[in-house]
């Protein structure tokens, strides 16, 4: 008895493990259900070599191809998150059924703080945007959207303790003192909430914050606009939340939304082009899909005046849309880390907005957008030495970039790169961003810049860079003017 037991047991055994490797080929695809790229197979052998890492890439293609994998991690996470309220999947379980994503943690905690100069560094990049747009007789304005745990910090788990400030109250202030517009949108939020706003089971704003989100923006520009008081809506509990569905790729529980019973003018999509059923591609644009909308461009033919957007946005963004479009001629919105100010036409309209989280990403790479010119450099900088620059053909321009020291100290956050030779001197502010795209590395201070070809600078010349106080001898530069 004690025999047959034994090779039962064991024989259930080897069939569970066995079941997975049957059901593969009659399950539905991971990709579909969990929405991602699944890890392809690896080879045996790479580039003529027995690929080492074999065993560990095979383990990964597997499993995200393991049948029934989204059902068990829906189980699993539905005993840790709701009945343990333990943090599972990237997701943090806080009270009364709201959950948040885990890198909130963060910015609560002020543990992913940006340096001063960092600080500085992107107050300034904001600072040089704005004053971009206005020389083209346009309005600017920042919106930097608080993580949800910042707004809705009485949810959150009592065993992270939020500080006093982090890089959202530290940037705005430096916004403030710079005189750079934007919209203060976490306090905005917080004097609101008593309307729910974001999503229980979503990372974002719902509709309702949204449309307070955007008259909040079209005030800060001070345009006209509608402000749809009054709109009728339907409070439905349709929406399934990202966070949501990172707990329970199958299944999982719905949230509720604000559908607005608002009639928008007709417009149609000029990005992508093509476009058959514009309101199903809208919705698209509004969901968490994320297909191709890292530029989205639109003509609105209601719009009898001439106004136009370009707006820098991320996911918060998606629920803009709608008002955004029914207010402008035409829009631009684009999903990138490099605003392309070249596409700022006269008389335009920018929104940069980006949520708290990424907000150093505002200087992970510089704008494209060519350096405007000063009169004059700083008249006392200390001599720090020589430093290395690099003058780079981008094609369209010479970029020019470098490295500042580490312990360079923050001063007024500019750097001006001057050019000298025996017929002049060109002196341009650069951005003081740190390309670590170009310079590897790991460093938090630098500068990098495009000449505009239509200056013409031709020849050899000497590089002096000043920031923070000193004066730096650059590498020489050797620039070739392009024909217009």
């Amino acid at each position: 008895m004690k025999k047959a037991f034994k090779i039962v047991y064991s024989a259930l055994f080897f069939a569970a493990c066995a079941t997975p490797l049957a059901l593969m080929p009659f399950v539905q695809s991971n990709a579909e259900i969990e929405k991602k790229a699944l890890t392809e197979m690896p080879a045996l052998i790479s580039d003529g070599k027995l690929n080492t890492d074999f065993s560990e890439q095979f383990e990964s293609w597997f499993n995200d191809r393991l049948p029934l994998r989204s059902q068990l991690l829906s189980a699993a996470n539905l005993v840790k998150g709701e009945l343990l309220t333990s943090p599972s999947s990237n997701v943090i379980s806080g009270s009364g059924g709201w959950i948040f994503f885990d890198t909130d943690k963060l910015d609560y905690m002020n543990t992913n703080a940006m340096t001063d100069n960092q600080i500085s560094s992107a107050a300034v990049t904001l600072s040089l945007l704005q004053e971009n747009v206005k020389s083209k007789n346009g309005s600017f304005t920042f919106v930097p959207m608080p993580n949800k745990a910042s707004v809705y910090s009485e949810h959150f788990p009592s065993c992270y303790k939020k500080a006093d400030e982090n890089n959202y109250t530290r940037l705005c202030a430096k916004l403030k003192e710079l005189g750079v517009n934007y919209v203060d949108m976490l306090g905005f939020l917080n004097d609101n909430k008593g309307t729910q706003l974001y999503h229980k089971r979503d990372s974002h704003w719902n509709y309702l914050g949204a449309l307070y989100g955007y008259n909040q923006i079209m005030e800060s520009l001070g345009k006209p606009h509608k402000t749809y008081s009054g709109a009728t809506y339907d409070y439905l509990k349709d929406w399934r939340g990202d966070l949501d569905k990172l707990l329970y790729p199958s299944g999982g529980f719905m949230d509720y939304q604000y559908h607005f019973n608002i009639e928008y003018q007709p417009f149609r999509f000029t990005v992508p082009a093509g476009t058959g059923d514009t309101q199903q591609q809208l919705e698209i644009f509004m969901s968490d899909k994320e297909e191709n909308d890292s530029r989205i461009g639109t003509s609105n033919m209601g719009q009898a005046d001439n106004t136009r957007l370009y707006m820098v946005r991320d996911s918060f963004g998606r629920a803009l849309l709608p008002f955004m479009i029914d207010n402008y001629k035409q829009a631009m919105f684009v999903r990138t880390d490099c605003p392309e100010m070249a596409q700022v036409a006269e008389g335009s309209d920018m929104v940069y907005e980006i949520v708290e989280r990424n907000l150093a990403n505002t200087i992970a790479t510089a704008p494209f957008m060519f350096a405007p010119e000063r009169e004059s450099a700083p008249a006392q900088a200390e001599n720090g030495g020589t430093l290395e620059t690099v003058c780079s053909d981008e094609g369209y321009a010479i970029r020019v970039y470098g490295a500042l020291p580490e312990d360079i100290p923050v001063g007024d956050g500019r750097v001006y790169v001057r050019f000298s030779n025996a017929e002049g001197e060109h002196i341009f502010e650069a951005f003081p961003i740190y390309e670590k795209k170009l310079l590897g590395g790991d460093g938090k201070n630098g500068f990098s810049m495009m000449i505009d070809p239509a200056l013409g600078l031709n020849g050899e010349f000497d590089v002096t860079v000043y920031a923070g106080g000193r004066s730096f001898t650059g590498t020489k530069a050797s620039l070739s003017a392009k024909a217009q």
